[in-house]
């Protein structure tokens, strides 16, 4: 029999005529795929804070503001499922490389923008990048890591990460603004993407036997579909686009949303596999990503701008501000660490619940113009948000197929940044004329969206067992 070389982290080959055994990624390439994490997440969270900084010091509107922000989401979103193709395709680890190699690229032309379209194309790079990583974070791990319950502390301690990166980024924003310059944002991510990508030199993993195929229609589509979408939000709210141009740009985003749906329907190839359009608990898991996002994200945009527009704060004094919700956010990270895989669902039901608590008693207490008032429940809000993180990729990894665990990721993540992307497009442009009232009722109807979509995943996966 023919021998067969694997290939482990550590470098060294063994001989065996038995089939390989997968990849095992150690502690080196968890950090590694945790980095990538790490930055996707500051990178988009990590702007809100510095927006009204960036926008002065650039001459750009609110508008252009807000496009800083979907210019690096909206691609993030739409490349997720042909991310999550090409793991599958040429391999996790490989895709991984080469993505955080031009995230790399991208954040240094962040940093030396001097002009607002400038920033756009580079954010739009950026995001692009990002959403080739992304994915493969979760990819890696699933595949380099066969023990079951290894993986899953793994999983929780990249949610962990990530989820620093969201939290610690209104504090690292306004510190890095106030004292640096808000350029060093960007630039700092260059030693540490050089870094990660020297951690998991070693690390390679196989490509899928079943190769699936992305429909490029579908993915055009989506794109024409979210930034339709998100141009309609944004450019209405500030009145800078005729009544016909937004028409138009409604019209163009029903009929994308109809033309992916007859796509995928009829297609003999779909890029939503049958094991994953069919598994009704992961879909809801999916869903419950999406109104997470919404929720958590648009949260930290709405208290930024609130902090700055309303109460005329720094950006520096902002991050100090969003310490109370950021803090909780970690709490309820390293509280996912520890949650037992068979109560997970349960935890996801209770702290969604917590998090429409939190939206709904800031929004109320805000009324009375407190400013300590209207922050305190963003405690809840930042808890709920951090054990969500981490718990909803797990229980959705938990229910998709090993084969096609990179397009599982990159439609789990699909859904997560489509709630981002119209988060910006909603949130970003409300004024405070009544406080956090209405934003912060929006965020609480996105944790009610998490809590009904979780508990009916539960039932699904209680009822039909095997679907996973």
């Amino acid at each position: 029999m023919t021998e067969i070389r694997h290939l482990t982290e550590s470098g060294s080959a063994t001989s065996t005529s038995a089939p390989p055994l997968p990849a095992q990624l150690g502690l080196a390439g968890v950090i590694a795929v945790s980095i990538g994490n790490f930055l996707v997440a500051f990178d988009a969270s990590a702007v809100n804070v510095a927006l009204p900084t960036i926008t002065g010091e650039l001459h750009a509107s609110a508008g252009s503001g807000q496009w800083f922000l979907d210019g690096y989401t909206i691609p993030l979103c739409v490349f997720l499922m042909v991310s999550g193709a090409a793991g599958d395709r040429l391999g996790a680890a490989k895709v991984y490389k080469l993505a955080l190699t031009v995230f790399l690229v991208a954040s240094a032309l962040c940093a030396a923008a001097t002009t607002g379209p400038e920033l756009i194309g580079a954010r739009i790079l950026q995001g692009a990048s990002a959403s080739f990583a992304l994915p493969m974070t979760l990819a890696i791990l699933g595949k380099g890591i066969p023990d079951v319950k290894r993986r899953a502390r793994m999983i929780g301690a990249w949610g962990v990460v990530g989820g620093v990166g969201i939290a610690s980024s209104p504090l690292l924003s306004g510190l890095v603004t106030g004292y640096l310059g808000w350029r060093w944002m960007f630039a700092v991510n260059v030693p540490i993407c050089l870094i990660a990508l020297w951690m998991l030199r070693r690390f390679s993993d196989a490509p899928e036997t079943v190769r699936r195929k992305v429909n490029p229609a579908s993915q055009i589509l989506l794109c024409v579909l979210l930034t339709a979408v998100a141009a309609a939000l944004i450019e209405g709210r500030h009145g800078e686009w005729p009544a016909w141009l937004l028409a138009a740009a409604a019209v163009l985003a029903v009929l994308a949303a109809a033309g992916l749906l007859r796509i995928e329907l009829g297609s003999t190839n779909p890029t939503v596999p049958p094991e994953l359009s069919r598994n009704k608990p992961y879909l809801l898991v999916a869903l419950a990503g999406g109104c997470y996002q919404f929720a958590s994200y648009g949260s930290l945009l709405v208290l930024a701008l609130f902090l700055q527009r309303k109460h005329g704060l720094t950006a520096e004094h902002t991050g100090y501000v969003l310490l109370v919700c950021c803090i909780s956010w970690f709490l309820g990270n390293v509280t996912a660490l520890i949650i037992n895989p068979s109560r997970r669902d349960r935890a996801i039901v209770l702290t969604a619940a917590l998090g429409l608590i939190g939206a709904t008693a800031s929004a109320v207490l805000s009324l009375s113009g407190n400013l300590v008032a209207a922050m305190a429940p963003t405690a809840l809000i930042g808890y709920a948000a951090g054990v969500l993180a981490s718990s909803l990729s797990a229980a959705a990894m938990h229910l998709s197929p090993a084969p096609v665990a990179g397009t599982a990721a990159g439609l789990l993540n699909t859904s997560r940044q489509s709630g981002m992307v119209i988060a910006v497009a909603i949130l970003g442009g409300m004024t405070f004329a009544q406080q956090l009232l209405w934003p912060m009722l929006l965020i609480a109807a996105a944790f009610a969206g998490v809590l009904t979509t979780g508990r009916l995943a539960v039932a699904g996966t209680r009822s039909t067992p095997s679907s996973a």
